[in-house]
């Protein structure tokens, strides 16, 4: 049995018209440190620029090669929903 965790904390996004919260990212940083430091295991943190749909949905890929008997916990601190 492994730990696998995927953190994604979204404060700066490309469209103007989205009003930046000012904690996502800091939230995000916060708990992969505390899972990893806790559990070990293996995890990815994407924050701002490198929290983009294709390095997400490639962790997500990445999750699903994770055994039945594994654990994972993915957290995401941003808006509600993602831009095109």
């Amino acid at each position: 049995m492994a730990f696998h965790g995927l953190f994604i904390g979204i404060d700066r996004y490309n469209s103007p018209a989205v009003n930046e919260p000012r904690c996502a990212r800091r939230d995000a940083v916060a708990l992969e440190a505390l899972f990893s430091d806790t559990l070990g295991g293996q995890t990815k943190l994407l924050t701002d620029k490198d929290a983009t749909r294709a390095g997400i949905e490639a962790e997500f890929e990445r999750l699903t090669r994770c055994s039945s008997e594994d654990s994972v916990v993915i957290a995401f601190s941003g808006h509600g929903d993602l831009l095109p």
